[in-house]
């Protein structure tokens, strides 16, 4: 079966980049295979910020869904209504280099296919990852941040791993390396909750976002990702050694939790990250 698109534009959307988001799309599904069952895929584009964090708080406050800022992406991704939906803004991408955009899509339009159902959007708090978190002052409110942070950094290494394998990898390298090119955000908020255990914790889940599908791309043998998580520790060089060398751990144990279903994993990494960090 071959994945339907159907792009939706609420307003006047420059041309130009409908054409180029369908172009890319299907550059990604054409090696989709199996993948492609999915009967259909929605991709909205917005003309403004201000459009699509409305469009957000609505559907937030209709479903009951609890996440991160989401304006802090390129485009997102979810299946909270029961299929895959990409959302694009227009006024977002403004100035970014085609190729970037051109990974941007191909990055999403992966994510549709590999987590386009609601398993991948709905998170558990055992009471065995409750108990691990209270100890380090993760009550709920914050093991919540911490959990739907690491779900991203995991999401985003399966497909970017994937898009390695199918011979995509070279926009993922080239989407990562502008993710890396400005860390000073990241830099302010580490020297502040760097003393605090849990946001120190939750800090790190979001350093991985990056990490990890650097180390995706070198587990399937992309030559060019070495040099690129040279440039990632070069990136974030105002963490220690020690913090560098943890994460690096964490990245490639957690590499290595194959077999396990998309919440166990989650889970296997959240507790990893309490007690390890």
């Amino acid at each position: 079966m071959t994945t339907q698109i159907q792009i939706v534009a609420h307003e006047e959307i420059d041309e130009g980049l409908l054409n180029q988001v369908r172009t890319w799309a299907n550059e990604v599904l054409e090696r989709a295979g199996p993948l492609s069952s999915a009967p259909s895929l929605s991709i909205t584009i917005w003309k403004t910020v201000e459009k699509l964090q409305a469009f957000y708080r609505r559907e937030k406050e209709a479903l009951g869904v609890v996440t991160g800022e989401e304006m802090d992406f390129l485009a997102t991704h979810d299946a909270w209504r029961g299929y895959p939906r990409i959302h694009i803004c227009q006024e977002r991408l403004r100035g970014t280099p085609s190729t970037i955009v051109q990974g941007v899509i191909h990055h999403e339009i992966s994510h549709a296919l590999h987590h386009g159902t609601p398993e991948f959007y709905t998170f558990r708090f055992s009471n065995r990852l409750q108990d691990a978190g209270r100890p380090h002052g993760l009550d709920l409110p914050l093991l919540q941040q911490c959990i739907y942070l690491l779900s991203v950094a995991i999401k985003d290494r399966d497909v970017v791993r994937w898009l390695a394998e199918v011979g995509l990898g070279f926009s993922q390298l080239a989407l990562i390396e502008h993710l890396i090119s400005d860390t000073e955000e990241e830099r302010r908020i580490w020297e502040v909750v760097r003393g605090s255990s849990a946001l120190k914790k939750i800090a790190l889940a979001t350093f991985l976002k990056t990490l990890f599908p650097i180390e995706a791309m070198i587990s399937v043998g992309i030559e060019e990702a070495q040099g690129l998580r040279n440039q990632w520790k070069e990136a974030y060089g105002w963490l220690s050694e020690r913090e560098w060398e943890g994460l690096s751990q964490f990245a490639q144990c957690t590499m290595n939790d194959e077999g396990e279903t998309f919440q166990e994993r989650l889970e296997q990494a959240a507790i990893r990250v309490i007690n390890q960090f």
